[in-house]
């Protein structure tokens, strides 16, 4: 695997289900994971960070990078992953009915809190003279839902494709807007991750992907080794699709 050489790396929404492996894979290829997130998840089997801080909270958020950095002197890579995936009621979900409340919380953990993270963030790297900043998005950031996968009840709504194609514009932005301090900006966009959902969505999901089946956790371990380390110093600005060729068809 690749060497990080003790890169520091930031990692927002690091306590949920892919951030936690975000976590495990920096810290297990000698790098430092940094979480902040608003809640805690305990982790005995790796060794990171953990900053409690509320990412939509401009104060908060300014406070905690300046503890990082007094702590590390730098931060090498931000990880613009925290999201809220929620599915509410089947009434609520529709369109028509979907609750404004719900789209402004989505839109500002999503969009705003990468927004208020990365102005942080970008101003330390800026002084380095280098960074790498990735930003997940999903093979929803590239194409609509399919809500026949999905059961009566659970739908996904129109804020989640808001947020994941509002990310790679955000990325591809940075990478532009940064490109002169030496900072580089990439968006993944990684397909559905199995996490014992119902076998009937499973099953309907595989059908839409030419490799027959969902991503395991690990099956982004290389792409995130690659853009936090100095071996992807000429990528920016790139949409790595991963998602098993979902997008392809």
């Amino acid at each position: 695997m690749i060497d990080l050489k003790k890169k520091v790396i930031l990692i927002t929404g690091g306590s949920g289900f892919f951030g936690s492996r975000l976590a495990k894979i920096i810290s297990t290829n000698n790098g430092i994971p940094v979480i902040i997130d608003n809640k805690f998840s305990k982790n005995k089997s790796i060794k990171y960070d953990f900053f409690k801080t509320d990412i939509t909270k401009l104060n908060e958020v300014k406070t905690t990078i300046k503890k990082v950095i007094k702590k590390y002197k730098k931060i090498d890579c931000l990880i613009n992953n925290a999201a809220l995936n929620t599915n509410i009621d089947k009434n609520k979900q529709k369109l028509e009915n979907f609750s404004i409340k719900k789209w402004n919380e989505e839109i500002n953990v999503g969009l705003t809190g990468a927004l208020i993270v990365t102005q942080a963030v970008v101003k330390a790297m800026i002084k380095n003279k280098s960074g790498s900043i990735i930003n997940i998005s999903s093979d929803l950031g590239l194409i609509a839902p399919n809500q026949s996968i999905y059961n009566s009840n659970t739908k996904k709504p129109v804020s989640y494709s808001v947020v994941k194609h509002g990310i790679i514009g955000f990325g591809k932005y940075l990478a532009t807007y940064l490109a002169d301090h030496n900072i580089r900006s990439n968006i993944l966009c990684p397909g559905g991750i199995y996490n014992n959902q119902p076998k009937k969505f499973v099953k309907k999901l595989e059908k839409l992907i030419p490799l027959k089946r969902m991503a395991k956790i690990n099956d982004y371990d290389g792409i995130i080794l690659y853009l936090c380390s100095d071996y992807s110093e000429y990528m920016t600005g790139s949409v790595i699709t991963c998602d098993g060729g979902r997008t392809a068809w």
